[in-house]
């Protein structure tokens, strides 16, 4: 008596398994991807504010000007959702110590895996200080 082994269906069981853990992975990448891309750009936006702020002269309108000049370097994923908060180490003297620029803007989640663990936005913050003058 022969006995037939049929294995027809075995690839797709092993498919069906594989399939849903791979995407998941690939959802993962997308939105690491995604939010570090973000954070670079707030980064850029952090650092170029800081430059501004430490070279300007009017330190009365120094936060309106460094948050209109991180709005224009501000890369199009975080341009809506930007805000800017400029300090100095001084501000008797600001010419004399040190500003601190920080941003914080916000992205939306691209897929199911970072609106799980995050919800539907991730904030992001840069900081940065540099020295006045």
């Amino acid at each position: 008596m022969k006995f037939f082994k049929d294995e027809s269906g075995q690839a797709v069981v092993e498919l069906a398994i594989v399939t849903p853990i791979l995407l998941l992975i690939l959802c993962g990448i997308i939105d690491f991807a995604w939010i570090f891309s973000a954070q670079l750009a707030t980064d850029n936006c952090a650092r170029e504010g800081t430059r501004y702020a430490s070279v300007v002269t009017s330190y009365s309108t120094a936060e309106y000007d460094t948050a209109r000049r991180v709005s224009k370097v501000a890369a199009d994923s975080i341009k809506e959702n930007i805000s800017t908060k400029v300090t100095y180490s001084t501000p008797e003297n600001p010419s004399a110590g040190d500003v601190t620029v920080e941003v914080v803007s916000e992205v939306k989640a691209l897929t199911f895996v970072a609106n799980t663990i995050f919800g539907d936005t991730v904030k992001l913050k840069s900081k940065l200080t540099m020295k006045v003058g």
